[in-house]
């Protein structure tokens, strides 16, 4: 299937609707012809000709329709902006075309340097494509550069789309520079994090992102599941934030500066750092806006947004 595009199945039924159309039409019309002046019979056969020229008529209307749905999903593949789609919901339509299901789908588009917006798109989708829907991985797509809610998925391109990964989600503390790395793998240890970031600030002092020599043997996704056993709740107003652009498998990447609020203590600006924002929810964010956080009692720096709860 590796040359399946979102107008494969429009072409072939543009071909078939055509062909069979035809057929009817020149049955019709023969049946009409040969048969319409047969005594007693010949209204009938009029009548079944006509029926069948009718059906043919349709058909071959049917097929120019899916025909031109098809070039338009090719030329919107060709020269459509390229972006990239996470999928909110699936729904199956009970319409099926040689036993593919049509598949309708929530995305959540995001394109470059623009905020992602929700859309909607139906597709037929064939069955050993099916899998990549449910996968988590975001869907390759090209976008219309005049209509936003005509999205063609670039099936050649999404097998090559990076699923998600294990990011420093939520912990805008763990870098600091704007050309900081704003991912970690899921066998990363803080301290190799820390060190990849220091050799790629730009002489910029990174924010100490453990406070004890056990914690800097964490993965991240360890340091994640300490912070919500042992973190404490506070809130966090972001003073300042700017969309990189960059997306890393689920997740948008933002600058951010944000100011810790912990009831009964002053305010405490935290060092400007990257945060790697679901895109699920990154349309929910905004400069101004506070956001719930659960940090460590013995180091400030350390926290991670609960996006879950925004």
């Amino acid at each position: 299937m590796s040359q399946f595009t979102g107008s494969t199945f429009g072409s072939y039924s543009r071909v078939y609707l055509i062909i069979l159309g035809a057929i009817f039409l020149v049955v019709g019309i023969g049946v009409a012809i040969a048969l319409g002046n047969l005594p007693y019979a010949g209204g009938g056969m009029l009548l079944m000709g006509g029926i069948f020229a009718i059906v043919g008529a349709i058909l071959i209307v049917a097929g120019v329709i899916v025909g031109r749905g098809a070039s338009s999903t090719n030329t919107l593949l060709q020269t459509g902006i390229a972006g990239t789609a996470t999928i909110t919901g699936l729904t199956q339509t009970g319409v099926f075309f040689n036993d593919n299901p049509q598949i309708q789908m929530n995305l959540l588009v995001q394109l470059p340097g623009e905020v992602p917006y929700a859309a909607s798109h139906r597709e037929i989708v064939p069955l050993m494509l099916l899998g990549r829907l449910s996968s988590g991985a975001p869907l390759a797509v090209r976008v219309d550069q005049m209509d936003r809610s005509k999205i063609a998925i670039d099936w050649s391109s999404t097998g090559s789309v990076a699923p998600p990964a294990a990011t420093m989600a939520g912990m805008p503390q763990m870098a600091a520079a704007a050309g900081a790395p704003a991912t970690a793998q899921p066998d990363e240890s803080l301290a190799q994090v820390q060190a990849a970031l220091t050799g790629s600030s730009g002489g910029m002092q990174v924010a100490q992102p453990f406070s004890t020599p056990d914690q800097a043997n964490y993965t991240v996704e360890q340091l994640r599941a300490w912070l919500r056993q042992n973190g404490l709740e506070a809130k966090a107003h972001i003073d300042k934030m700017e969309d990189t652009g960059q997306v890393v498998g689920d997740e948008r990447v933002y600058k951010m500066e944000m100011t810790l609020n912990i009831p009964g203590q002053a305010p405490q600006q935290l060092p400007a750092s990257a945060a790697m924002v679901p895109v699920a929810k990154s349309y929910k964010l905004f400069q101004g806006m506070d956001v719930p956080v659960r940090y460590a009692a013995e180091n400030h720096d350390l926290l991670m947004v609960e996006w879950d709860k925004i």
